[in-house]
């Protein structure tokens, strides 16, 4: 099983700086209009908000900030002056050689081909360079090609990609906490259907049950 969790235990990465995209709030976003297991409110409930309460240093790149729809915004400001910072370039492309660097070598890659200034991949650009310049260690991604790059370039070795998996471990071992299993079952159902990628690439185990068991010893 490849994962993070091997090099550094989930009680420990929830207490370092972390750096999210805008894909953790659009998982099921398709289906949002006709199945409302997929709504916002629901996955905030489900795994959104124990995110967010469970990382204590959270940075958000203002390039994915302006991505998010309403309802994400609105709750990632509720959460803004706490625990949540929005980062900015700071004007070091262009003038700051290692940065610029290293963003070029991120939109060139032949999984990305990024032009500055579209909006395809914007986000997730522009956080990886922030994450590898400033030696955030953690990026946190459901996207394969985020997933893939960073295994890739020798400028991301430092970024250890959150996927999915280890987002419903954390909301799990939230409400586990709280003794609380109302949540367990859709937390499974979206395991099972939103990890199919990540499990495969990985070779986690299928369902959510099986993966916690093997988590036991990287909690």
């Amino acid at each position: 099983m490849i994962t993070p969790l091997k090099k550094t235990a989930l009680h420990d990465l929830l207490n370092k700086p972390i750096l999210f995209d805008a894909n953790i709030f659009m998982v099921g976003i398709s289906e949002r209009g006709s199945d409302k297991n997929c709504s916002f409110e629901n996955m905030e409930r489900l795994y959104i908000k124990p995110l967010f309460e469970s990382f204590t240093d959270i940075y958000i790149h203002n390039e994915v900030y302006k991505e998010l729809d309403d309802d994400a915004r609105a709750f990632v400001d509720t959460y803004k002056g706490k625990n949540v910072v929005i980062v900015d370039e700071d004007g070091l492309y262009g003038a700051d050689p290692k940065y610029t660097t290293i963003f070029n070598n991120i939109a060139r890659h032949e999984l990305v081909k990024y032009v500055r200034g579209c909006s395809k991949d914007r986000g997730e650009v522009y956080s990886l360079a922030y994450a590898a310049y400033h030696n955030i260690n953690y990026f946190c991604s459901k996207e394969i090609m985020v997933d893939n790059v960073a295994h890739e370039l020798e400028d991301l070795k430092n970024v250890d990609i959150i996927t999915f998996d280890i987002i419903l471990l954390s909301a799990y071992i939230y409400y586990a906490r709280q003794f609380d299993n109302s949540n367990s079952r859709a937390l499974k159902s979206v395991y099972k259907k939103y990890c199919v990628d990540v499990i495969k690439r990985h070779g986690l185990p299928s369902t959510l049950g099986e993966y916690i068991k093997a988590c036991q010893e990287y909690l």
